[in-house]
């Protein structure tokens, strides 16, 4: 199938701003959301538009800046873990370089944060990484399940995806895999939600106010503040709503923030002379535990972040499909192969349009002759061409833009500095094997890997040791 694929900035504008006729396409929504439920990534029209006007308050500079403790607690956990294991690997204590497999760590990091920040749900996926276990809890063996049936499409997959009529065939492995997982968290999801619900109403009668402030919990106290589910159908999410966002938490606040990490970390141990200065920055710090304010404050890791995020490209791009003939209207002509001046693009109805972020975020035209190298400085001075790019945030396509953009990007920023704030000021970090085995291997995120050992699947060999 044919796609449009452009890089005019006025172009990406318009297709990000109209969400109603520019949607995701519908075999992409069907396989996700038969694993992942209706949460707020794969709706839409007026169901997405009235569950992020619901949700926006939760992902507020208010809620992220009391969520930041959960993001410093566990940064600091992961640097406690991997000083005990930089000790017992080196007998005169900080003199020996050990070797890490960072992406794990940062994984199962990153998916405690968000058990405990979107649903106070204890993981404790770092502990279990650390004793070399598996941890056997309902929800995390469903949602591990969940991952690798995203991660493995087979034939019989494929074809449900782009023909409706297999998906009447049901007894397949990935089928009972869906209808398992699903159920699981389900009734896990239930649990949370009446248990929540409960412990709020009791607080409302007592007159108190709950401390709790995961995200599962903000949805829940705005409906009750709304009338429950009495209230105002355009006012509230109804439970099966609010149960679908956990799995959504799960995918959309885990993977990204752990990849782009561990991205940063590869980028840091290929640039000494960076990876010092953001050090001597953070380590003038007095405390190691800043507040929200406090690692925002700090000018170098937000040039250090951003240009992460431009560079590699966690995510590669987005696909959208025209719901409506249109007319995508362009900042620069081109001529077609008739030798026609064109200033527009017309699309029918069902066309695709792939929005190539990556290609973007690395345009030389946009960002100059030195597009595709790390560079956190340009930040200093950005690109005057960069300000014509629709962002939702610094003036790349990272969190796209318009009313699909990222909803947890002050999330992921923060949770993002927390993490490197922990591990810089406590290690100097190099790369365990050649900066050229290190490849992308893109899915719905770019993850790391190794050319010359695939197999052993995603992974990012770092050495380590202690400051």
């Amino acid at each position: 199938q044919d796609r449009l694929c452009t890089t005019d900035p006025k172009a990406l504008q318009h297709v990000l701003n109209n969400s109603f006729i520019y949607q995701k396409p519908s075999e992409n929504r069907y396989i996700l959301s038969r694993l992942l439920g209706n949460g707020l990534l794969f709706v839409e029209g007026d169901i997405h538009k009235r569950q992020r006007r619901i949700m926006n308050p939760a992902f507020g500079t208010l809620h992220i800046r009391e969520m930041t403790e959960i993001f410093v607690t566990k940064s600091n956990e992961l640097r406690d873990v991997l000083k005990k294991l930089s000790t017992s690997n080196s007998s005169q204590e900080t003199a020996e370089w050990t070797p890490i497999e960072m992406l794990s760590h940062l994984s199962c990091t990153t998916l405690d944060i968000i058990g405990l920040a979107g649903f106070d749900y204890h993981f404790d996926s770092l502990d279990h990484l650390v004793r070399g276990d598996r941890d056997e809890s309902e929800l995390s063996f469903a949602f591990s399940q969940i991952l690798n049936a995203i991660g493995g499409f087979t034939l019989l997959g494929i074809l449900k995806m782009w023909f409706p009529i297999f998906r009447m065939i049901q007894f397949d492995r990935r089928s009972r895999i869906e209808r398992s997982s699903q159920k699981t968290i389900q009734t896990i999801g239930r649990k949370l939600v009446e248990g929540r619900k409960q412990m709020l109403k009791e607080d409302m009668e007592k007159g108190q106010v709950s401390k709790a402030k995961d995200l599962l919990t903000l949805l829940i106290r705005a409906n009750l503040a709304e009338g429950g589910t009495s209230g105002q159908r355009d006012k509230i999410l109804s439970d099966e709503e609010v149960m679908d966002q956990i799995p959504t938490f799960l995918v959309a606040g885990h993977e990204t923030t752990s990849t782009a990490t561990t991205w940063a970390l590869y980028s840091l141990a290929s640039h000494p002379d960076v990876q010092t200065k953001l050090r001597e920055e953070l380590l003038a710090f007095p405390s190691d535990t800043p507040t929200m304010e406090e690692l925002n404050g700090f000018e170098y890791l937000d040039r250090v972040v951003r240009e992460t995020l431009r560079y590699h490209g966690v995510v590669q791009g987005a696909t959208r499909v025209a719901e409506q003939d249109d007319v995508i209207p362009l900042e620069r002509p081109f001529t077609d192969k008739y030798g026609v001046v064109r200033h527009e693009i017309k699309v029918k109805k069902g066309d695709g349009v792939l929005i190539p972020i990556r290609v973007v975020n690395t345009l030389q035209e946009i960002w100059g002759d030195d597009s595709e190298e790390f560079n956190p400085d340009r930040w200093l001075d950005p690109p005057k061409r960069s300000a014509s790019l629709p962002s939702a945030w610094g003036n790349q396509l990272s969190f796209i833009a318009g009313p699909r953009a990222c909803i947890g990007l002050r999330f992921a920023l923060v949770e993002m500095k927390a993490l490197l704030f922990a591990l810089i000021r406590s290690f100097e970090f190099k790369l365990a094997v050649d900066a050229g085995d290190v490849v992308g291997d893109v899915g719905i995120v770019t993850r790391p890997a190794l050319q010359s050992r695939p197999e052993e699947g995603h992974q990012l060999p770092l050495l380590i040791k202690q400051v």
